[in-house]
């Protein structure tokens, strides 16, 4: 993995989750508990001393989550909208909830 920041990963994982092929229009806020532009709009508004609180870790939260366990069979499309790997990102997650900040 090149040194890619946490913070980097937080904001493509959104990103990837509000603009990308990976979740559908009828099921987005029944997975995240947010609608589409929502997330769109965290993601678009995040910086490094955003705190991961509120609709912020929730929508945070649902995004890892989602990208690695719902079936969106588009793991061609995962480098496009992510630098890290399935497995780095997986690790991001667990070091984010171990942290206690998750939603």
């Amino acid at each position: 993995m090149e040194n890619i920041s946490d913070f980097q990963v937080f904001r493509e994982s959104l990103v990837a989750a509000a603009r990308g092929p990976f979740f559908p229009d009828w099921e987005f806020h029944a997975l995240f508990g947010l609608e589409r532009a929502e997330v769109e709009f965290i993601a678009d508004s995040l910086t490094p001393s955003t705190p991961l609180t509120g609709d912020v870790a929730l929508a945070l939260n649902n995004a890892m989550v989602n990208l690695l366990g719902y079936p969106h069979g588009q793991d061609a499309a995962w480098p496009q909208w992510l630098s890290a790997t399935p497995a780095e990102l997986e690790a991001i997650f667990s070091r984010w909830q171990a942290s206690g900040n998750e939603a």
